[in-house]
């Protein structure tokens, strides 16, 4: 078996889901009415896999799942993963790899809880993301097949010109 290279990515992620505010899976509960379909969508900003570099490349990763997939409770996981069409077959692989789990990391962690999803198809496609400069909203389309978007919460503890923000690990 060949060898995985080293690899790296930093940029920006959002996801939205059929649940009601907050998702329920992010404090591990299963999902509103018990079945979750989700967007997942990444914009690259520094990468590489191995000697491939993935900076500025986006994926977009679409599921759905019934029961609490934190309580190992999940079933019918299943995942279509679109790729962007300005990588190159090098590039494309490597996003699948590490976006599939097959080149370890959180990826890998994570289908090691959840279980690995039954991968339903992969596109390479045109990909438009976009995050407005104040982090108002998020939104990412795959035209003609998926279009997600995320307005960003704010209430009255929020300081004026401010966004609320999740930032794990901090």
């Amino acid at each position: 078996m060949a060898e995985i290279p080293q690899w790296h990515v930093a940029g920006d992620w959002f996801d939205v889901c059929s649940c009601n505010i907050a998702c329920p899976c992010t404090f591990g509960q299963p999902p509103t009415n018990n079945i979750c379909r989700g967007v997942l969508a990444y914009r690259i900003r520094e990468g590489h896999f191995g000697d491939v570099t993935l900076t500025y490349l986006r994926l977009v990763l679409v599921a759905t799942f019934e029961g609490n997939i934190w309580a190992g409770q999940a079933t019918g996981f299943k995942a279509g993963l679109f790729l962007d069409s300005a990588a190159d077959p090098q590039q494309q692989e490597a996003l699948q790899m590490i976006f599939s789990g097959q080149a370890g990391g959180v990826p890998a962690l994570l289908s090691a809880i959840w279980g690995p999803p039954e991968l339903v198809g992969m596109e390479v496609v045109p990909i438009d993301f976009e995050v407005a400069g104040d982090l108002a909203f998020w939104r990412a389309e795959v035209p003609g097949k998926v279009v997600a978007r995320a307005d960003a919460l704010s209430g009255p503890t929020t300081p004026p010109g401010h966004r609320v923000q999740l930032a794990p690990g901090r």
